[in-house]
């Protein structure tokens, strides 16, 4: 019978291999792979066993480049996963294989060898040069049929994208028949027809021949990526197997900042983002006042989606971006708001939410930052919103159609190959495809086509990208994406500040009505403002023009005309404009005039003819009023009703205190509590510091298995296990001493186990002591020790 192989003959075991390391790759090991790492590993053993776990492994592979891939796949097809393999080997088939041909690629040994170092600090490859290993389940990880590594040299590798479609299509229809069981099978296919000496007359040959397929062994026969992917659909797109410039290869010292460019991309960035910052704060006022009634799946219908463009004035695409952006960043929700709406549909509303009042008391740098950290984490793929879904019904903002939880992931990766090159450096479309697979193949290829646009189309519309270049709000923002996953942190914070201008409390007024305002306003003045005037031009310097109506309105909501008279010459450069003037005081002449008080309700006006005209209207019949004096009137309704009925007869009326002021009668907005936000998962960034207490808690948890399997136990001087009151001794004397020892015991659950513990306090039946591997207290009973083991000083 023959022996099986030795350890020595098959090379060490993962977790032989990874007992071996020194701290230095375990530590990276552990920053590479860091889901592995908590909760604290008892020791080797399950750390081993985490790492080759298939979630975790495809976690792994998912965050390799295209050359790491490619030095994978060359270990996996010298047998890698089967038995050990050499480095020279992988090296010389990575070296033939991309230079096969007459390609271009051209890789260096050193670059290889250098790569099978990046997957050991991954724990994707182990062992040493001469017996590599590929990790279980590293390839079965992989997207079905995945390959970048080339195929053998042959006539498919002379082969480009044009000939091989012109050679498809002069397939004979039994041909052609042939290729599409191998597409839907695989690949892969067996045949008697593919050893070399079959009849070339077959179609089999003749495929072979014509470098539509591959022979792999004399019954076996493989389609090559290229044709496979002219056939089903997926296209042939260049594969870059080096970095670029932009990601750290070859030729990147040339890239050098462009402050200048840089300058430009941040000033239209926060023009944008300013801008997206006035409608949000237009949409909450608007959903105040209005919420829109949710359907059943809970989406947004088309007539509300209308409305709510028209008086935003801006297009529906605007409006499914600003709905889902204040969804995401915790501004508006969805549910019962407080107070419900007069004209209450009954059902879930969208409407604002208490945040927001928080949000629009603060500046705009902190509004800005806060609506691009809840852009990150959206989940909501608005361009959705009027297709149709697989059974033809149309699909809704909001509804579950629109969700998209991977899309956080997919965003931050499309804006990592923006962040990558230095600052200023544009990104073409072409060059952002190249990195993206490259850089993340494997994430890249599950992309849906057509939301890499959309991700970029909104970043440039929210400021964080311009000029196909980040701003650097974008670079803080990536940076600490980690870190706070709702709220912006003081960096990206203080990153806003500095691109937007400083805040400015002086108006110019001129005397075509209009009010410019040379910079962003104080959160106040900007919403007195907003309040007297239409906004006519939003950016940066902001343009806005007095109507009749928009002095109305300031006065329907309590402003006197000595208010707003106040309000403009407090701030305006130089003398209020006379027309200005002579508008706000002609308008709250006639605004005012009739004066009604809360009983239920009265009205008052020093002009008896107008007041006696007033009483002749159907608004004025509807509430029921009622002349009792020359001046005076009352009405059978309450004042607000009495107020909206002769507003809507073309009077302007105001209401008034007991001590005759002018009362501000709006309704309070509607608001919901802040709706719950999806959870989204970020992994874990790497900390040195919390590297080192892994590794140190790994250490320390070997070590106390080594000693429970090699150490000595405390014996009495006949040389027999110490037990009972001499256990108890021992215990004692080791927490005298502060001394480590290891205790066998037996749990609850009747499971016998070592721990490395200090013993801090004996007594009373028990122990309590410091856990080495996790640094916490352990209470252990002393019926459940069954012996101590004192290990090396």
């Amino acid at each position: 019978m023959k022996k099986p192989d030795t350890a020595s003959d098959s090379g060490p075991t993962f977790r032989q291999w990874l007992s071996g390391v020194d701290d230095d790759r375990l530590s990276r090991i552990i920053d590479n792979r860091p889901d592995t790492a908590w909760p604290l590993s008892p020791g080797i053993g399950a750390l081993a066993a985490r790492l080759q776990l298939r979630a975790s492994v495809a976690r792994a592979t998912a965050g390799l480049t295209a050359l790491q891939l490619v030095v994978l796949e060359a270990a996996a097809t010298l047998g890698g996963e089967l038995h050990p393999v050499g480095s020279p080997e992988v090296v010389e088939l990575v070296i033939d294989r991309l230079g096969a041909g007459g390609g271009s690629v051209r890789i260096a040994p050193g670059t290889v060898i250098r790569t099978l170092g990046e997957l050991m600090d991954r724990a994707l490859v182990y062992g040493d040069d001469e017996q590599l290993r590929v990790t279980a389940e590293a390839m079965s990880s992989l997207p079905a049929n995945w390959q970048l590594l080339p195929d053998p040299g042959g006539r498919a590798e002379l082969l480009d994208e044009d000939a091989a479609r012109a050679r498809i299509d002069d397939l004979s229809p039994r041909e052609r028949r042939i290729l599409d069981a191998l597409v839907s099978s695989g690949g892969f296919g067996l045949s008697k027809d593919a050893a070399p000496d079959a009849d070339p007359e077959r179609p089999v040959p003749r495929l072979i021949d014509a470098g539509l397929l591959l022979r792999v062994d004399n019954r076996t026969v493989k389609m090559p990526a290229l044709v496979r992917g002219i056939l089903d659909g997926t296209g042939v797109a260049h594969q870059p197997l080096l970095p670029s410039p932009r990601c750290g290869g070859e030729g990147a010292d040339g890239l050098v900042a462009d402050a200048a460019a840089q300058r430009r991309t941040d000033d239209e960035g926060a023009a944008a983002g300013l801008e997206v910052t006035r409608l949000m704060r237009r949409l909450i006022t608007i959903l105040g006042e209005h919420p829109v009634p949710c359907l059943k799946e809970g989406g947004i219908g088309v007539r509300a989606m209308g409305r709510l463009a028209r008086e935003l004035d801006c297009d529906e695409i605007t409006v499914d971006r600003l709905i889902c952006l204040g969804v995401s960043s915790g501004l508006l929700g969805r549910g019962e708001p407080d107070p419900p709406p007069a004209d209450d549909p009954g059902g879930d509303l969208l409407a604002p939410t208490v945040e927001s009042d928080a949000w629009l008391a603060t500046g705009l740098a902190a509004r800005w930052a806060t609506l691009l950290v809840g852009w990150s984490r959206s989940i909501w793929a608005y361009w959705r919103n009027g297709r149709t879904d697989a059974r033809g019904r149309s699909i809704h903002l909001l509804s579950s159609a629109t969700e998209h939880q991977g899309l956080p992931d997919v965003r931050a990766l499309v804006m990592a190959q923006f962040i990558r090159p230095p600052e200023g450096i544009r990104l073409s479309r072409g060059e952002l495809d190249e990195d993206l697979r490259f850089t993340a193949p494997v994430p890249a290829s599950r992309i849906r086509p057509g939301t890499v646009d959309e991700i970029l189309a909104e970043a440039s519309w929210i400021g964080a990208l311009a000029h196909d270049t980040a701003t650097t709000p974008l670079r803080v923002l990536s940076r600490e994406s980690s870190a706070t996953p709702e709220t912006p942190g003081p960096a990206v914070l203080a990153a806003t500040g500095s691109v937007i201008p400083a805040s400015v409390d002086t108006l110019i007024a001129q005397g075509d009505m209009t009010v410019l305002a040379p910079g962003p306003l104080e959160p106040e003045l900007e919403s007195e403002l907003t309040l007297t005037a239409d906004i006519e031009s939003a950016g940066v310097a902001s343009v806005f023009r007095i109507t009749e109506s928009s002095i109305r309105r300031a006065l329907d909501a309590g402003r006197s005309g000595t208010d707003i008279r106040s309000l403009l010459e407090r701030h305006t450069l130089g003398e209020l404009p006379q027309n200005i003037d002579y508008l706000i005081t002609d308008v709250s002449r006639r605004h005012g005039a009739l004066r009604g008080g809360p009983a239920l309700c009265y009205l008052r006006c020093d002009d008896a003819a107008l007041l006696l005209q007033v009483a002749q209207t159907p608004g004025a019949r509807k509430v029921a009023l009622r002349v009792i004096a020359p001046t005076v009137a009352v009405a059978q309704a309450p004042l607000i009703q009495v107020l909206d009925a002769l507003r809507a007869d073309g009077f302007q009326p105001v209401a008034e205190s007991a001590t005759g002021a002018s009362l501000d009668l709006r309704e309070r907005p509607s608001r919901l509590r802040a709706e719950p936000r999806p959870a989204h998962t970020v992994s874990p960034g790497t900390d040195p510091t919390r590297t080192r207490d892994v590794v140190a808690a790994v250490r320390r948890g070997e070590a106390a298995q080594d000693a429970a399997r090699k150490g000595r136990t405390a014996t009495d001087d006949t040389g027999r296990v110490v037990q009972g009151a001499r256990t108890l001794g021992i215990l004692q004397a080791a927490a005298r001493s502060n001394r480590t020892v290891t205790l066998g015991f037996v749990d609850n659950h009747g499971q016998a186990g070592y721990r490395r513990i200090t013993p801090v306090m004996v007594s009373g039946g028990q122990v309590d002591a410091v856990d080495e591997a996790t640094g916490e207290t352990r209470r252990f009973l002393l019926h459940r020790i069954t012996e101590v083991i004192l290990g090396d000083d």
